[in-house]
């Protein structure tokens, strides 16, 4: 038998958080950062949760900047311009 205490419910007319009742990996980002500064407020000592929580945040923060950089995304000054043709009179590198 676990003699633990266990976490108060929140008082009754106080609404829960919409990211309070999601599993974490149907959060979405901004409801994965407001769940982190939820707990380092008010429950720093739930590391299990907090490091769950932070886990998932940096693999979806690390997920999507590999997406930008595989397809490619450049800032907008880089995009406006065509590629120019490669000069027929400079010396071709080997590869």
């Amino acid at each position: 038998m676990n003699t633990d205490p266990r976490a108060a419910p929140p008082p009754a007319n106080r609404a829960l958080p919409r990211w309070a009742v999601k599993p974490v990996r149907l959060l979405t980002s901004a409801e994965l950062a407001e769940a982190l500064e939820y707990l380092e407020r008010n429950r720093p000592e739930d590391d299990v949760l907090g490091r769950a929580l932070a886990g998932e945040f940096a693999r979806r923060t690390a997920a999507a900047e590999f997406a930008r950089r595989a397809a490619g995304d450049r800032p907008a000054a880089s995009r406006t311009r065509a590629p120019q043709p490669p000069d027929p009179a400079s010396p071709q590198r080997p590869l």
